[in-house]
């Protein structure tokens, strides 16, 4: 494999497609462990190769990890392709059939939230002094924004000042691939610890350009935020690990619940594809029970049981009853 090629496709990859750091580290990572391979095996570009490749992988990888590997490699010879400098792709005919584990997203329960909630809030209350004072309402606004919008954490750490309007009630979210999504704010207490950071912060960090900011003024990493969460799940003395993507997977499921339209969902989390959000359907168990409460047709049948006290008549309510017209023809 090229060296030139590959250089050339990662800068069209952050030029063009305008791919984030995180996805071209991959795509670099992955191309470039498929060219040390063929070079290490003596190995040309063709399909049988390539083939060989994938199964080594399949052999000590995630089904998830090949999948992604191979995206990779597919939507690299698709750019040779497209640029001509190949006549046609190896990957063409290669086919990939791995059977991967379907993995449900990872909840926190309402009890659990609500404890690392007030634990947050418990700590701004409890804290002295302007400086402690201040981290402890970021912290809460931290919390409350990432739950209230279902926003993943890179982009709950990249909102800019600008992009909070709190007199209209919405965030601007910037999500993968330079998607733009505007989230409605509508809980009363999110707006007030919001509004009361903002000014905190503004009189503290006045140059500043980011929303959430550490003790330099500068933008709250991703790992701070993992941070908070430790603290306050350790404040309530609450069991277990919980990350940030697991305040998205709870905010989703629990949104589904109540609203039951995926479509809304799906544009409020800022997926491309709906088989991404079709993941917190399966996930709601709650959904489901309201469900087969109210609708299983076992409702409807009108059965004799027995009882240890002997035989009885199931107390069931009875289905509606349709004259239907005898068919006259």
């Amino acid at each position: 494999m090229s060296m030139e090629y590959l250089e050339q496709y990662f800068r069209y990859c952050a030029l063009q497609k305008k791919l984030d750091a995180k996805t071209l580290k991959a795509y670099r990572i992955d191309l470039e462990q498929l060219a040390a391979y063929l070079q290490a095996n003596g190995l040309g570009i063709n399909r049988a190769a390539l083939e060989q490749y994938v199964e080594q992988l399949s052999a000590r990888c995630k089904p998830a990890t090949v999948k992604r590997k191979y995206a990779s490699i597919r939507a690299y010879f698709h750019y040779l392709v497209y640029e001509e400098l190949l006549d046609r792709s190896p990957v063409e005919k290669v086919r990939l059939q791995l059977r991967q584990e379907v993995v449900l997203p990872r909840l926190i329960e309402k009890d659990a939230l609500t404890g690392i909630l007030d634990a947050a809030y418990e700590a701004l209350e409890a804290s002295a002094g302007e400086y402690k004072r201040f981290f402890c309402l970021r912290d809460a606004a931290v919390l409350e924004l990432l739950f209230a919008c279902g926003a993943r954490v890179s982009e709950l750490c990249h909102l800019r000042a600008s992009t909070l309007d709190l007199e209209r009630q919405v965030v601007r979210i910037m999500g993968k691939g330079g998607r733009e999504r505007w989230v409605y704010l509508c809980s009363p207490q999110v707006l007030d610890v919001l509004g009361r950071y903002r000014s905190a912060c503004q009189a503290r960090y006045p140059g500043t350009v980011w929303f959430f900011v550490n003790r330099d003024g500068k933008r709250l990493s991703e790992q701070s935020v993992r941070r908070i969460i430790a603290r306050c799940a350790s404040a309530a003395q609450i069991g277990g690990r919980y990350t940030p993507h697991m305040f998205r997977h709870s905010f989703a499921t629990y949104l589904w619940d109540n609203c039951g339209d995926i479509y809304e969902v799906k544009n409020i989390l800022g997926h491309s594809s709906i088989k991404t959000t079709e993941r917190y359907v399966h996930a709601s168990l709650q959904r489901q029970k309201m469900v087969l409460t109210t609708a299983h047709p076992r409702q409807y049948l009108t059965v004799h049981t027995v009882s240890s006290s002997g035989p009885a008549l199931a107390a069931l309510p009875k289905p509606p009853v349709f004259d239907i017209a005898p068919n006259k023809e």
